[in-house]
């Protein structure tokens, strides 16, 4: 397809491993001088439209600057938002990473007439597309030259065993007030159904191997000792959200769920050495899909980690 500087282009892709199947991506083109690929992995449940406005900031805060303008590609998953389904079926988090590999060298190939590795690539991602993104590197280490984690999945964690038991001898007295064992087990039940990871989604990715994959937050290591950028969510604005999707009281959010996350980020950003790894930081008025509540955000976090790569730091 041709290039458009200006506009976001729309296309799709076969991979030669996949043929027969069309992966949707969306491609705003750099300088013509840049080495530099940004490329955006989405969560499970946002599809790559979600990051179109992040990608139109980074594009209008680098205008005017000294810095050259990178090309900038989001892509849907097969089984996700306008891809195909995946042609081989059940697919795990690790054939993902697979998959991304095979369409950074062949999209470098088509698109931008270059090789990968050979590009200096950065992952911003979100939820799940963090998971991805660490497997990638684990996969084809030092192959990328910075990550911006977007309140990252706790992928070795259950979800719904974050919440305790409802028939705990004593658990009533432990809950905050206002909130009862009815609760506790209406919330148990609903996460139960919705982020179990043997709940069926849209994208037909088994997430049933996911703990075993990545099973501590903080390793396998990030090779190469890439920059890092990883981003939480504001606590109240999650904790507002599960009660207004789920009716999930907010008070018990933040005694049983926000708490894990803080020391799972925390985790996430001992990944690279610590003089190239930022945050975590919390994305102020933002829930789980931090690139929906505030692009803007995520395009200065983005500006600054190219920032900091063009000054060798």
């Amino acid at each position: 397809m041709a290039v458009d500087s200006n506009s976001i282009n729309h296309g799709t892709i076969q991979l030669s491993t996949k043929p027969n199947a069309n992966l949707s991506y969306s491609f705003l083109s750099g300088d013509a001088t840049t080495k530099t690929l940004v490329v955006f992995l989405n969560g499970l449940i946002m599809p790559k439209i979600s990051w179109e406005h992040t990608i139109l900031a980074i594009q209008s805060k680098l205008r005017d600057t000294e810095m050259p303008r990178p090309h900038l590609l989001a892509y849907d998953r097969y089984g996700q938002g306008t891809s195909d389904k995946d042609p081989q079926g059940d697919h795990d988090v690790q054939d993902t990473a697979h998959d991304l590999h095979t369409l950074l060298v062949e999209f470098c190939d088509e698109e931008l007439k270059t090789t990968f590795p050979g590009q200096q690539v950065v992952f911003v991602c979100n939820s799940i597309g963090c998971a991805v993104a660490r497997l990638f590197a684990k996969t084809y280490p030092a192959t990328i030259s910075g990550f911006i984690f977007l309140d990252s999945i706790m992928a070795h964690v259950d979800l719904v065993e974050l919440w305790p038991d409802p028939d705990t001898p004593g658990l009533e007295d432990e809950l905050p007030e206002g909130t009862t064992l009815d609760d506790m087990r209406r919330v148990k039940e609903e996460y139960r159904k919705r982020f179990d990871v043997a709940a069926p989604n849209p994208e037909g990715l088994n997430r049933k191997t996911l703990a075993g994959l990545l099973p501590e937050a903080n390793a396998p290591k990030l090779q190469g000792n890439p920059l890092l950028t990883v981003v939480g969510h504001d606590d109240e604005t999650f904790a507002q959200e599960n009660e207004k999707t789920f009716g999930v009281s907010k008070s018990l959010v933040n005694k049983y769920i926000n708490p894990v996350w803080r020391d799972y980020n925390k985790d996430l950003a001992t990944l690279t050495s610590s003089d190239k790894s930022k945050g975590p930081i919390v994305a102020k008025g933002c829930g789980h899909f931090i690139q929906r509540d505030d692009p803007e955000f995520v395009a200065t976090e983005v500006c600054d980690l190219l920032q900091r790569l063009a000054q060798g730091q």
